[in-house]
């Protein structure tokens, strides 16, 4: 029923960081310096009321936060060229990952003036405090892509529980024992803590599937990757592969170096994974998978619902759900992908360079639908 844009996706990762829109400059907010604020040295200044917008990504340095980045550019572009916004601007964390730094950043944000604070949060509840502070300064703070328990905060995210609840049914429904692993995402991210749940939910009625190892592939295809070979070096040989987006590709290429295939793998929806998945249907070998889009552009789904937040907008009584005590804008993906559907995908993928993930995010029109 929606209606999607898809972002459009950077082909490579440029040497000196993505584009952001402050000041219309080029800036480097995939830097590793602690606190880079990207586009800083050209920051505009607010004209008349319009939001200046800060947001803190958390984390960087993956396809997956490259493309997250984009859809923040593409909204915060699209703002500024309607007037909407004075300016945004793009601060990432030098350590992936870490709460205490992301809260010193939003605190720089409070410092700074900003109206309207955009987070991908690296804890649940660890940042509520520094939110709280924000919120006493009379700034709109908005959570996207991770659970934020913080009291008058929405959460924009694809429900990571129901995401990976509906990948591990499909594997298990088509492979009901066996050994396993799962290369997972990121440890102690509210995301992952969700998703390996619903993992644990599904599991516990397939009691002949025995998890022999698992760790975190953080997201990233080489750790992804090494992590898997080093489960196969104690001579692990899985017959179902659980694991997460952006981690995919990296672990069934270690898994087919190694001549190891397993029964039944969680894959993802990129060009690299669906050409070694083409390899393996082309070779008939005996191997299923599936892929459900995650899509990065979550990012750009929670800017506009921020914007239009801070511009009096309210939501209708049933578009927001109390989920694991936060208030949830749940973002319905656009595909489940499995070897019935698979050329559907291929289609969408074949001609994109090998880091391109399908993604999209919200049409301005259709969220207003959503509003009162």
């Amino acid at each position: 029923m929606k209606k999607r844009l898809l972002g459009s996706i950077l082909a490579f990762v440029l040497a000196f960081g993505l584009l952001t829109g402050c000041g219309g400059q080029s800036g480097d907010s995939g830097s590793k310096d602690s606190g880079k604020d990207a586009g800083a040295e050209t920051e505009a200044q607010p004209d008349g009321d319009l939001p200046v917008v800060g947001i803190s990504t958390g984390s960087s340095g993956t396809v997956f936060r490259d493309e997250m980045t984009q859809a923040l550019v593409e909204v915060g572009d699209e703002y500024k060229a309607d007037g909407r916004i004075a300016d945004y601007k793009i601060v990432d964390n030098a350590t992936n990952g870490d709460a205490t730094e992301q809260a010193n950043i939003i605190r720089d944000f409070i410092s700074d003036g900003v109206d309207i604070i955009l987070l991908n949060p690296n804890s649940s509840d660890a940042l509520n405090g520094v939110i709280k502070e924000a919120q006493d300064a009379g700034i709109l703070v908005l959570s996207y892509d991770g659970t934020c328990t913080a009291e008058d905060v929405i959460t924009v995210q694809v429900s990571p529980y129901q995401w990976n609840y509906d990948l591990v049914t499909y594997i298990t429904d088509n492979v009901s024992s066996g050994t396993a692993i799962d290369i997972y995402g990121l440890d102690g991210h509210p995301g992952n803590i969700q998703r390996l749940q619903a993992r644990d939910d599904v599991l516990e009625n397939y009691p002949d599937i025995n998890i022999v190892a698992e760790t975190s592939g953080g997201w990233d295809e080489t750790v992804a990757k090494e992590a898997t070979a080093q489960i196969l070096a104690s001579g692990v040989k899985p017959d179902i592969v659980f694991t997460q987006d952006s981690c995919a590709y990296g672990v069934l290429s270690a898994l087919m170096e190694q001549d190891v295939l397993p029964k039944a793998m969680v894959g993802e929806p990129s060009v690299a994974y669906f050409k070694l998945w083409k390899q393996l249907r082309d070779e008939n070998a005996d191997f299923i998978s599936c892929a459900e889009p995650n899509p990065p552009g979550i990012s750009g789904t929670g800017f506009r619902v921020a914007e239009n937040l801070y511009e009096g907008k309210e939501f209708k009584d049933d578009a927001l759900q109390m989920v694991n005590d936060a208030n949830t804008f749940y973002y319905e993906v656009s595909g489940f992908y499995t070897d019935e559907n698979f050329d559907e995908a291929w289609e969408l993928l074949k001609d994109q360079p090998d880091d391109y993930m399908l993604t999209e995010y919200i049409s301005e029109e259709d969220l207003q639908g959503y509003f009162k």
